[in-house]
C-alpha cells in the first residue's frame, strides 16, 4: 500500500464507506417551486438557483404546495432556507434518496464523498419513500427573496423561528404551522473531502413526528 494512502487512511481513522446507491433509484418527491428563473439575482451562467426561487412570491409557491397537498392527502414540509445555505442542499439531497456525494452549487461549487458507518442505502430508502408517500417538500426563500418571512408570518411559523437557516417545519391542511424539526441532534458534520449528513434514520423519525402533529392538529375553522 503506497505511503501517501497509509497515512490519509491513519489521518481519517479508517477508510469511508461510500454507498453505492444512486438517486435514479430513488421515488419522485413532490416539492415547489417547480420552475426557476435563470436570470434571478443576476447568477453566471451555469449557476441557476437549484431549490429556491430568490425572485419569486413565496407566498405564491407556499400556495401551491399547499393546494397539491390538499389534494393528495399529503403534508406539506417548508424547508425555509437559502441557496448558499449548505444544510438547506443536504436535506434537499437526503430527502430526495441521494447518497455517496454530495454536491454543493454554490460558488465556488464542491463535491464531497459521504463518510458514514451507518447503513446508508437501507436508511436513504426508507427516508425517500416516507417522503414521496406522505410529504409535499415546499422551498421557501428567506433571504433574498420579497415576502419570504411573510409565509413565516401568515403560518404562524415566525414565533418559532430562532434565525437559523434550514427552519424545516410541517403545517397543518389548514397551512397553520404543526411543529419544527429539531435539527440538534441529526449529527450533522462537514469538513471536505468527507461530509457526514444528517442521521437519515433520526431525520425520518423527526419528520413522521412533525407530519403527525400537522395531520392530528384540531381544525381552525370556524
Amino acid at each position: 500500500m503506497a505511503p501517501l494512502l497509509v497515512a490519509l487512511l491513519l489521518l481519517n481513522g479508517c477508510a469511508p464507506e461510500v454507498p453505492t446507491a444512486s438517486s435514479s433509484e430513488a421515488l419522485p418527491v413532490s416539492s415547489f417551486p417547480i420552475n426557476f428563473d435563470p436570470l434571478c439575482g443576476g447568477r453566471p451562467a451555469g449557476r441557476a438557483a437549484r431549490i429556491y426561487d430568490e425572485c419569486g412570491s413565496q407566498m405564491d409557491i407556499f400556495q401551491r404546495a399547499l393546494e397539491e397537498a390538499q389534494a393528495t392527502g399529503k403534508t406539506v414540509i417548508v424547508s425555509y432556507g437559502a441557496e448558499w445555505c449548505v444544510w438547506c442542499h443536504v436535506f434537499d439531497s437526503h430527502v430526495n434518496g441521494a447518497t455517496g456525494r454530495f454536491n454543493y452549487p454554490n460558488t465556488p461549487s464542491w463535491t464531497s464523498v459521504e463518510r458514514s458507518r451507518r447503513d446508508v442505502p437501507r436508511d436513504a430508502r426508507a427516508l425517500n419513500q416516507f417522503a414521496s408517500e406522505n410529504i409535499i417538500l415546499a422551498h421557501i426563500e428567506g433571504d433574498k427573496s420579497p415576502d419570504g418571512r411573510a409565509v413565516l408570518e401568515a403560518t404562524g411559523a415566525a414565533t418559532h423561528f430562532s434565525g437559523g437557516l434550514p427552519f424545516i417545519f410541517s403545517v397543518t391542511p389548514e397551512g397553520r404551522f404543526g411543529a419544527a424539526v429539531d435539527l440538534e441532534h441529526l449529527d450533522a458534520e462537514q469538513a471536505a473531502p468527507f461530509y457526514q449528513g444528517y442521521d437519515r434514520a433520526v431525520l425520518l423519525a423527526e419528520l413522521r413526528r412533525v407530519r403527525n402533529i400537522a395531520r392530528s392538529a384540531p381544525s381552525t375553522a370556524p
